[in-house]
């Protein structure tokens, strides 16, 4: 029985911290404001020091929108996602103009992935 209590706290403490880093930004790729961070996939580790700082303050400039957006989507989804489009449609080409070619063609290449993504059908969620 001590050890079903020892073994359920500890699986608290697992869960509590995650959670926690999560609401911090430190895991599951919420460091940047999610979205963000899919686009950057493949080009995170070619970025230059004055790459990382330009990309930041963006991300910066733009995070109380991100913020709202993130809010929103717990009571209106289908508007949280009309903004977030908005929000991108602004964002991607300040990110894109800091890139170097190379780094744009993936960028590009993400920025389709994932509209691709967003306009595909999505399974009904299991009652």
């Amino acid at each position: 029985m001590k050890a079903l209590r020892i073994a359920a706290l500890g699986l608290a403490l697992v869960i509590g911290g995650s959670v926690a880093a999560q609401a911090q930004g430190m895991g599951g790729g919420g460091g940047r404001g999610g979205r963000g961070n899919m686009l950057m996939v493949g080009i995170d580790s070619t970025l230059s020091a004055d790459q990382k700082a330009k990309y930041a303050e963006i991300q910066a400039k733009y995070a109380p929108e991100q913020q709202a957006i993130r809010d929103m989507m717990q009571t209106d989804r289908e508007g949280a996602m009309k903004k977030r489009a908005e929000l991108s449609a602004k964002m991607n080409p300040e990110i894109r103009a800091i890139l170097s070619k190379e780094q744009q063609v993936t960028f590009d290449k993400n920025v389709e992935e994932m509209a691709k993504r967003m306009a595909a059908p999505r399974p009904a969620p299991a009652l």
